[in-house]
């Protein structure tokens, strides 16, 4: 099951006896259980009937705990926190476990949440079989784009679209290859309304760490306006702070090709979406290559590719300096028409 069905079960007053959560995302797990301990549990008592079983796990006191009745309420919930019970559980325990689960009593609802699983444990397959098992992972672009909006307006900040699509392009969370999680896009957003100016690209730009792709764009960009000189002073400044030049021209190359993709699924009518789905990379980076594509012939692509791997061949065959290399090839490509 995925997150928002879950979601929408519980807004529902709806929670099954058995419950596995699974998943990196771990904001929106903190706050599922916060949810269910809320929803589901009269608050004057929720500290005698909602227990938390973290780090050694004791079969024998786990199931005392789930047996007890609930102290002036209706429902009883033992959390399960990360013990590794569906991956490292012995035999004698797993059966010990089963024969519990398959008869829990009425009034006792268990919540596990485990990152790491053994999909082989008899334990596991009971429980996708019997419980309601939900994967919480990273949001899609267009549930981050609502959940970041609602955390502006909860802070009671305005920001403009312009600016938001920015804040959700440039956090790095959607990437595939982000560590980044909502926790951190959360502290970064509380940084920006805790800023008395106005929320713009510049101010965001202050508070994240823009990610590399975005200034290879930006050295695009100004290659097809003829400003070669802006390319080489970008050059310069990710070299400054610390970029390896070697990563930097590989990107710069990565990107050059992925234009020449993009531009080719274009003319079959593939929209930008679509091509970072087939490409496999971020959205935003579909959408500036989709933006060069237009600003390049088919002809002009091909050479410039031509350029950059004669180039990465210079670069690992003979001794000269990549710098000096990368600006041969920027000065190549800046006079192709």
């Amino acid at each position: 099951m995925d997150f928002m069905t879950y979601y929408k079960q519980l807004k529902n007053n709806e929670i099954a006896a058995l419950n596995l959560i699974t998943g990196n995302e771990q904001y929106l797990i903190d706050n599922i259980v916060k949810m269910i301990e809320k929803s589901f549990l009269i608050d004057a008592y929720k500290d005698l009937n909602f227990t938390t079983i973290e780090g050694q796990f004791d079969v024998d006191q786990f199931l005392s705990i789930s047996e007890t009745l609930p102290f002036f309420d209706e429902k009883r919930i033992v959390f399960v926190n990360n013990v590794g019970l569906f991956k490292n559980v012995k035999e004698e325990a797993e059966s010990k476990l089963l024969a519990f689960l398959k008869s829990i009593p009425e009034q006792t609802v268990l919540l596990f949440v485990e990152k790491d699983l053994d999909k082989r444990k008899k334990l596991y397959k009971f429980m996708t079989k019997a419980g309601t098992c939900v994967s919480i992972d990273k949001m899609t672009h267009s549930e981050f784009f609502k959940w970041v909006s609602k955390k502006f307006k909860s802070y009671d900040k305005p920001i403009s679209n312009h600016a938001l699509n920015y804040f959700i392009e440039m956090s790095n969370y959607l990437d595939k290859e982000s560590n980044k999680n909502l926790y951190d896009v959360d502290n970064t957003i509380k940084s920006l309304v805790n800023n008395e100016s106005e929320i713009t690209e510049q101010i965001i730009n202050q508070y994240l760490e823009i990610p590399i792709e975005h200034n290879i764009f930006k050295m695009i960009d100004a290659i097809s306006e003829k400003k070669i000189q802006t390319s080489l002073l970008i050059l310069n400044e990710l070299v400054g702070n610390g970029e390896p030049e070697i990563k930097i021209f590989y990107l710069i190359n990565q990107q050059f090709r992925n234009i020449l993709k993009t531009k080719y699924l274009i003319k079959n009518g593939y929209s930008s979406n679509i091509v970072a789905t087939k490409l496999g990379i971020h959205p935003f980076v579909a959408k500036k290559a989709a933006h060069f594509a237009n600003q390049y012939s088919f002809e002009a692509l091909h050479k410039i590719v031509d350029i950059v791997e004669t180039v990465d061949i210079e670069m690992k065959s003979t001794g000269l300096s990549p710098h000096l290399l990368i600006e041969k090839a920027l000065f190549q490509i800046h006079t192709i028409e």
